[in-house]
């Protein structure tokens, strides 16, 4: 019995790097092919995004958007405190009393259509954040506020 139990050990003691060289084959493949979408799928992603996008900022929101190239979510926990979400791919600025305080950095760990990055902002912000804050990688602002207005 003892020497049956020894065989199995060694073998899997044997096949263990070879099984954990396959789990990892297969997460950076399964990461590789969520990257890699065709045109046809990048375009419905692209469209369910805009939809969604639509879905979730209320009027005036949209509209600074479309005019501006930002859309300003107010903080749930502080009155004079205003989270500036760009467009496109770059940091949040949040304003307190109107004048700029700092930057944020908070990537998806996986790519996104743009506007699921700008609703990723808003829903984090707005649903927990502390937690959004402690996530961000903070950039202090070199320039004067003069600058970023």
């Amino acid at each position: 019995m003892s020497l049956i139990l020894v065989s199995g050990l060694l073998l899997g003691l044997w096949l263990l790097p070879g099984a954990w060289m396959l789990v990892r084959h297969l997460r950076e493949r399964r990461r590789r092919d969520a990257r890699s979408l065709s045109p046809a799928e990048r375009a419905v992603a692209e469209e369910r995004s805009a939809a969604l996008l639509r879905e979730l900022l209320d009027e005036r929101e949209y509209q600074q958007l479309m005019r501006h190239g930002y859309v300003d979510v107010a903080s749930p926990s502080y009155a004079a405190r205003v989270y500036r979400i760009p467009c496109l791919a770059g940091r949040v600025r949040i304003y307190e009393e109107g004048r700029p305080l700092t930057e944020l950095c908070v990537q998806p760990e996986v790519a996104l259509p743009a506007n699921d990055v700008i609703v990723l902002h808003k829903l984090m912000i707005m649903a927990n954040e502390q937690d959004y804050l402690a996530r961000a990688n903070k950039i202090p602002l070199i320039l004067p506020p003069v600058f970023y207005e």
